[in-house]
């Protein structure tokens, strides 16, 4: 019975057409706003399924890290025993250290990443190459394959793939550095060039790990790392399994805690932006307060009326705060129809465009979220709440001074 007289006092003519005006003003106010929650909060959420993407890519399912020092030495028995995990679909040493490297009059400080042949199906920096082949030969004939950022450090960006380069290590025995005939120095070949995102293409070189092995000066079971790819589902388990291989001296860590900064950051900047957002919402929804008070005004005849049917000042409040939430929900309806609209034509056709050509799409990505959706219709019920409290209590202490 409150519902039905909300919706009549919705629907209904009002003597000064004014009030209906602002009424309609308040629902598209908040319609407007929750389109525009919908629509930011969904291409910050497609933006960082990409991002995401790409560091996904980049990053193995599992690594095992020393949790002192940057190497550790790896038996082939211990080796083994991961590869045999139940889960496990593939295993590579890494050997991971900084070095310098030259060609001609150019130089770059990268950091060289040493692999081995099963790292294809732990990184898929395959699918991110844009010149050359993914081959990182072995000891004898070693190959890199390099970020494009180091390429033109480098200047190599606009010459063909197989320059000879000078890698420049530190040497391992600890005594100090005058010059660079004190390092250790190798040469290899570039095979072919990566982009993935800007912070590894401006640092990452891949190569094979015995070379970067003796590049580093290192023992034959030395590692920095140990990096795994494993099957859905089977984490957990394989996570659990290598603590318990390892022991407390190393850190385990998937691909989310190897990036927990990151996506720390991104989750916060996206709650802010909704912070924002939301704040000029209830700001906008003013003008509820403004008609729902004007309406209390025009339905004063009609809340005596109801009194003098049984109405206690309670159902008048409730009355007019289910008013509130009518014209709130109303609003959301109809803004989050034209966002949810909007966004499944930009997945479709992506007629919005991004500028320049620098990214990996060249459209704005949204993605709308179950989440998202939930939180605007929390938003939509604080303000619908808010807005209509203090029209429908001066309602109902209006009928209550009548009847004192």
């Amino acid at each position: 019975m409150h519902f039905l007289f909300a919706w009549r006092y919705f629907r209904g003519k009002y003597a000064f057409q004014a009030i209906q005006i602002i009424a309609w003003v308040s629902v598209f106010a908040i319609a407007l706003g929750t389109a525009a929650l919908i629509l930011i909060l969904s291409v910050s959420n497609g933006f960082t399924d990409i991002v995401k993407g790409l560091y996904s890519d980049f990053y193995a399912d599992v690594r095992v890290t020393p949790v002192q020092g940057k190497f550790f030495n790896l038996s082939d028995s211990t080796y083994s025993l991961v590869e045999k995990m139940e889960g496990v679909k593939a295993v590579s040493r890494v050997v991971e250290n900084r070095a310098l490297i030259v060609k001609d009059n150019f130089q770059a400080v990268v950091m060289v990443k040493g692999i081995d042949s099963s790292y294809g199906y732990i990184n898929n920096i395959k699918a991110h190459l844009k010149r050359g082949k993914c081959v990182i030969g072995d000891l004898n004939t070693p190959k890199l394959i390099m970020g494009i950022g180091i390429e033109q450090k480098l200047g190599l960006f606009q010459r063909f793939i197989g320059d000879t380069l000078q890698l420049f290590a530190v040497n391992r025995s600890g005594k100090s550095i005058t010059n660079l005939n004190q390092l250790n120095t190798l040469n290899a070949v570039q095979s072919g060039a990566f982009s993935v995102q800007q912070e590894f293409d401006d640092q990452y070189v891949f190569t094979n790990y015995a070379f970067a092995q003796y590049l580093f000066d290192l023992a034959p079971q030395q590692v920095s790392a140990v990096e795994l790819s494993v099957g859905p589902g089977a984490e957990a388990k394989v996570m659990k399994q290598l603590k318990n291989i390892f022991g407390d001296q190393f850190l385990v860590k998937n691909k989310f805690q190897q990036n927990i900064d990151l996506y720390k950051i991104m989750q916060m900047e996206k709650w802010i932006i909704f912070s924002i957002l939301a704040l000029i919402m209830m700001v906008a929804s003013f003008n509820l307060v403004g008609a729902l008070t004007m309406l209390v005004l025009e339905k004063q005849k009609d809340i005596h009326v109801l009194h003098a049917m049984g109405a206690r000042p309670w159902d008048i409040q409730k009355i007019f705060l289910l008013l509130s939430a009518i014209m709130a929900f109303m609003g959301a309806f109809i803004g989050g129809g034209l966002a949810s609209l909007f966004c499944w034509l930009q997945n479709s056709f992506h007629f919005i465009k991004l500028g320049g050509n620098s990214f990996v799409i060249d459209y704005y990505p949204v993605k709308p979220m179950a989440e998202d959706y939930i939180a605007i219709i929390l938003l939509v019920v604080v303000i619908a709440v808010a807005a209509g409290w203090i029209p429908a209590r001066k309602a109902s202490a209006r009928l209550f001074e009548k009847i004192s």
